[in-house]
């Protein structure tokens, strides 16, 4: 099981602005209901030829492996924005857990991206369980995703949103990072770079 060090830095939402623009919706937004908008990502991932898909989210992961089929990487903290306990239809035989504060996000929430990527890559699936809220753990779900790669999340707008993992999409995430304070520094050294042949795949790794 991957424990989380107390000492690890973390980015922190602390602006308004920033939490009013982390809301909006962007990329491939869906204005509609499930089953409908599920239905919709479907076909749009299919078009994209996108092959791996991630869930971040109780509800949104529920949704799809009701009414598509199951994640290849969810993300889940077992609640809902009211507070609510979720039971989950399904949890992939590799299971990660993080601790990750409300509002914030750690640097070893990335590193467990990272890792759970690594088990896709091995043609594994992966759950990450949350202690805390996973909101803003769909910004290393884009960063540390392989291609082909196509990110799941639902804002509490109405909006599901449907984000093709492409170097302008990254970028953005980095953007969105830039919003957080404290410790960006060392997190954006730990997130890949671009180089000729696009974003750096997480290397596979072997769970013990």
């Amino acid at each position: 099981m991957f424990n989380m060090a107390d000492e690890c830095p973390r980015l922190v939402l602390r602006s308004r602005r920033a939490r009013a623009l982390m809301a909006m919706p962007f990329a491939i937004s869906i204005p509609r209901e499930p089953p409908i908008s599920i239905l919709i990502a479907r076909e749009l991932f299919n078009d994209l030829k996108l092959r791996v898909l991630t869930t971040v989210g109780d509800v949104v992961t529920n949704n799809v492996a009701s009414h598509w089929r199951n994640p290849d990487l969810s993300i889940v903290d077992l609640n809902t924005r009211r507070g609510e306990q979720v039971q989950q239809r399904f949890i992939n035989d590799t299971v990660y857990r993080v601790r990750n504060e409300r509002g914030t996000l750690s640097d070893e929430a990335f590193n467990t991206v990272k890792r759970a990527y690594g088990t896709v890559l091995m043609g594994g699936r992966a759950t990450i369980i949350v202690d805390g809220e996973e909101d803003l753990l769909a910004i290393p779900a884009v960063l540390e995703a392989p291609g082909n790669t196509g990110v799941l999340y639902g804002l509490y707008t109405g909006y599901l949103v449907l984000i093709p993992v492409v170097n302008e999409y990254k970028l953005l995430m980095l953007k969105l990072l830039t919003l957080l304070d404290q410790d960006e520094c060392e997190t954006l050294r730990n997130s890949h770079s671009i180089n000729n042949n696009g974003w750096e795949n997480s290397k596979p790794v072997r769970e013990d």
